[in-house]
């Protein structure tokens, strides 16, 4: 019986055969259209994987060098179109057909043979000839914007290990300022220009292309042999130069204005592990502050002045810009050897004031004690700058809590932002201050000094740097988190600080239970009892 059906077996083997076209490939077996992760119009084929994956060649002969492999079997693997080339064998399979696609390991555009086509017929069944409308761009280079609006050129290169180098200028003898880390098409450069002839990986070049680095964001060029197409030249990059050109070198600082409406100026950094430091003065030598997160142009700065001479990285410069951190909403001063252009000072950034010198240290006595009354309390044995502070304060009831308001670069009532999701959806149009703005404001009306210029967090951080005459303990300390428990260590004067890490709601404490602020949306400032619905983060005594 087992006779029979292997004989049976056969014959039906046979008939299938003859009724079948020859050399028909299943559905399986053919490309099908698609799209690729940037949105390219592609074909999707399938591929069988030999040890080490699938060679992609530089062009159609089997000579040339392979650029890169494909190392996902199956129908994964996407190809831009087909092209009669030289002949390659695999695995007994013979072809002259080869298709177009991109590696994986580099990125490199190149040329896959059908050998390595899973269906039998060894074509590209259903893949559009290379040419004409039906062939993607390939390797060219397309026009876009960065996320800075810039009109720039994305460019495919293929990354080596530790990334693409950024050079410092179009010699390979020069300083690698910075790396591209992305494979593929993300990479978007400024324009192209000739320089030294470099090789690299057998690609040889004298091509190069200005772009910015994804460590530091430092400005640089790399060099042609990165791009991932054969010809090894930037092909759709316009030249450097002329009306065309995009920024200038080193990008140079740009007006603009901060969150809070504030006129400022972007300038390009490049960011170290942790951050950029931000000083609480123009010295090395002066307590870091706070920390700028983003490197590239996304910061932004008020105006630059000199300083003690600081080196990083194998860069001097003695000129500084003041700005405002990111952890603690902190005012300082950054130095500039961490601008990304190579001059090593703030182009086009406005000097400080007049004198182009830091201002002066915040006061560290009160004044000697006195007497006076605000906000319809009377205050005795208190520090003169003290009762100062609490003065300003009172003196600002007529102005409506505005969200964001009081943060412009001069301290003082400003429009406040709306935000819906902040409660706030109307304090654009209110002109006000917001609790820390308020706090800010009575301080530099007391000392002439714009020293707690930052947002709650950065107030508390800010408040210790003044050399306070006491810290009040509360949940930031380890102390009681209600600040009923602490108003017997509180006095007069006290800037209290609520919520985790400070970063809820700031008062000046009038005694009694009653503290002065900007409370919230659609309220006056004014006094209102001490928060015990929140945490209490701790309180300073400024004197």
């Amino acid at each position: 019986m087992r006779r029979i059906a292997h004989a049976l077996m056969i014959c039906l083997s046979v008939l299938f055969a003859v009724l079948l076209p020859t050399g028909a490939a299943s559905a399986a077996d053919g490309c099908t259209a698609g799209t690729n992760a940037s949105g390219q119009h592609v074909y999707y084929c399938g591929v069988w994987l030999p040890s080490g994956g699938v060679p992609v060649y530089a062009s159609t002969a089997t000579g040339a060098a392979v650029v890169d492999h494909l190392h996902t079997g199956g129908t994964a693997n996407w190809f831009y179109c087909q092209v009669s080339g030289g002949t390659a064998s695999a695995s007994g399979y013979t072809s002259s057909d080869w298709a177009r696609t991109v590696g994986d390991d580099h990125g490199a555009t190149g040329y896959v043979p059908a050998v390595y086509f899973s269906g039998t017929e060894n074509t590209w069944a259903g893949l559009p000839a290379c040419g004409g409308s039906a062939s993607p761009p390939g390797s060219a280079c397309t026009a876009g914007t960065d996320l800075s609006g810039d009109s720039v050129t994305y460019c495919p290169v293929w990354v080596p290990s530790g990334g693409v180098p950024v050079y410092a200028s179009t010699s390979a003898g020069s300083t690698v300022v910075d790396h591209l880390h992305t494979g593929g098409s993300a990479n978007w450069f400024l324009c192209q220009v000739n320089g030294s002839s470099v090789t690299v990986s057998g690609y040889t070049s004298s091509n190069w292309a200005k772009t910015v680095g994804d460590d530091h964001g430092a400005t640089g060029y790399v060099p042609a042999v990165y791009f991932a197409g054969a010809q090894n030249y930037w092909a759709g990059v316009p030249a450097c130069g002329g009306g065309s050109n995009p920024p200038p070198a080193d990008g140079t600082c740009t007006a603009g204005t901060s969150g809070s409406g504030a006129s400022v100026y972007y300038c390009p950094v490049w960011l170290p592990s942790g951050g950029v430091p931000v000083y609480s003065s123009t010295s090395g030598t002066s307590g870091v502050v706070d920390h700028l997160h983003t490197g590239g142009s996304a910061n932004w700065f008020t105006c630059q002045l000199s300083g003690s001479a600081i080196t990083v990285g194998g860069y001097s410069s003695s000129d500084w810009a003041k700005t405002v951190g990111d952890d603690h909403g902190a005012t300082g001063y950054v130095p500039a050897v961490y601008f990304t252009g190579s001059q090593n000072y703030w182009p086009s950034l406005p000097k400080c004031g007049t004198g182009a010198t830091p201002p002066p240290p915040p006061p560290t006595s009160g004044g000697g004690t006195t007497s006076g009354s605000a906000c319809g309390d009377s205050f005795t044995g208190i520090q003169k700058l003290t009762l100062a502070m609490i003065k300003s304060a009172c003196a600002q009831e007529n102005y409506i809590y505005a969200w964001d308001g009081g943060h412009a670069a001069t301290p003082g009532a400003t429009y406040g932002t709306c935000s819906p999701q902040d409660g706030a959806p109307n304090d654009c149009n209110v002109i006000g201050f917001d609790c820390s703005g308020l706090v800010r404001y009575a301080y530099y009306q007391a000392t002439g000094i714009d020293a707690l210029d930052g947002y709650t967090w950065g107030q508390w951080t800010e408040a210790q740097a003044l050399h306070p005459q006491a810290v009040i303990s509360g949940a930031g300390s380890g102390g009681p988190s209600d600040v009923a428990n602490a108003e017997a260590s509180l006095k007069p004067g006290d800037v209290i600080f609520y919520g985790t890490n400070a970063d809820e709601h700031v008062a000046i404490y009038l005694g009694g239970g009653k503290q002065i602020n900007a409370y919230e949306s659609g309220y006056h400032v004014g006094v209102t009892g001490v928060d015990t619905d929140i945490t209490f983060w701790g309180a300073v005594r400024l004197w």
